[in-house]
């Protein structure tokens, strides 16, 4: 049973600003102790729901936080920046038979979502299929057509409620209640850390069982973005068969889910160069 771990900050208990999430705060190594703290609790449940191999990928910022030193020695750990960003390493040739997210948030535009975006901060809103979405349903559209099933989200109550219409047959961890976008009540870290830990074995048991499905949308396979300006949808709609509509929006269509994916990674990171 190989897992897949994708662990972001934002979504982690004890991290409702910000602030902390960026290297340069004084806040940040504390931040990053609690984000290495609810991924060993992933690691850990993985194993005791009969994880074989363990493969955690950075997937926060320059996605190169986690310290490797204090992490679970059953894991492998992913850092850098990558080409596939969150779900970098996951491809089919790995194998993997479930993916956990960690530290994971609501989507952009979101009234309540602690720290709530969607791959950076040009998105205003990004739809899927038509529906509202972030980056817990585009990563596993990703992870889908590679035939890997999301098992567990783990972050605050306003993600946990959008996963339910997403991803119903996930588990799905509460570690903080949302107030807004910028502050959110979290449970102490050890009842975070105890409920991923939980609901981790419970997501690798429920794949063993087979009783997890892959997201599949289309086709074709439509992806939308609203960015905060003109300027920044006119740089993302270079991307070839992109399509810009409205004041602010690009559209990336195509029946192969990866094809749509890359295009909407290629348009934020281009979106994300404006000044």
């Amino acid at each position: 049973m190989k897992v897949y771990i994708s662990v972001d900050m934002e979504g982690v208990a004890g991290v409702n600003h910000p602030n902390p999430t960026g290297s340069k705060d004084p806040r940040y190594g504390v931040a990053v102790e609690l984000m290495v703290g609810e991924t060993n609790a992933a690691i850990e449940g993985a194993l005791a729901g009969g994880a074989t191999d363990v493969l955690v990928n950075d997937s926060h910022g320059g996605m190169y936080n986690l310290l490797p030193a204090d992490l679970h020695p059953a894991a492998q750990v992913l850092q850098g920046q990558k080409a596939w960003s969150m779900v970098a390493g996951a491809g089919p040739e790995a194998g993997f038979d479930v993916a956990l997210f960690v530290g994971y948030h609501a989507r952009a535009g979101h009234p309540r979502g602690t720290i709530a975006h969607t791959y950076s901060g040009a998105p205003v809103e990004t739809r899927l299929d038509g529906r509202p979405t972030g980056e817990y349903g585009l990563n596993a559209l990703a992870l889908g057509a590679w035939g890997v099933p999301v098992g567990l989200v783990a972050g605050d109550d306003a993600l946990a409620d959008e996963v339910a219409a997403w991803l119903p047959w996930a588990e799905r961890v509460v570690v903080k209640h949302a107030d807004g976008g910028h502050s959110a009540a979290s449970v102490h870290p050890s009842v975070a850390r105890d409920r991923i830990r939980t609901g981790a074995e419970r997501a690798v048991r429920r794949a063993t069982a087979g009783e997890l499905e892959s997201l599949r949308v289309g086709p074709p396979v439509v992806i939308e973005v609203d960015f905060g300006r003109g300027i920044q949808a006119d740089y993302a709609a270079i991307v070839p068969s992109a399509e810009r509509f409205g004041d602010r929006g690009v559209r990336y269509t195509s029946d192969d889910p990866l094809i749509a994916f890359r295009g909407f990674l290629a348009g934020v990171r281009l979106a994300g160069i404006v000044d």
